[in-house]
């Protein structure tokens, strides 16, 4: 089986539980590590990939096709109205902003 070298960095909790195993254990770091990862890797791969990913925000989402209803059901004059009265409500640029 091939072999390859990889770098990674622990952070303090790490350390100290891999110098707690080597401690205890008959094994050095790197089996330690070795052994955890061939153990582990697969259940922390597959309950990673099987959460969902979290939602942003706690408004729920439209229907699918909801939103295209929507703006059938506004007709181009409505919408003319809209923008003509947004405009209106725009202050006149001044130098002094």
């Amino acid at each position: 089986m091939g072999m390859q070298t990889m770098s990674v960095r622990f952070d303090d909790e790490v350390r100290w539980l891999l110098k707690e195993g080597q401690r205890r254990t008959p094994l050095t770091k790197q089996e330690l590590v070795r052994r955890t990862l061939r153990q582990h890797l697969r259940s922390v791969i597959e309950q990673e990939a099987s959460t969902p990913a979290k939602r942003v925000t706690n408004v729920e989402p439209w229907p699918h096709g909801a939103l295209a209803r929507a703006y059938k059901r506004t007709g181009h004059e409505e919408w003319d109205k809209v923008e003509a009265a947004a405009a209106a409500a725009q202050p006149l640029p001044s130098m002094e902003d």
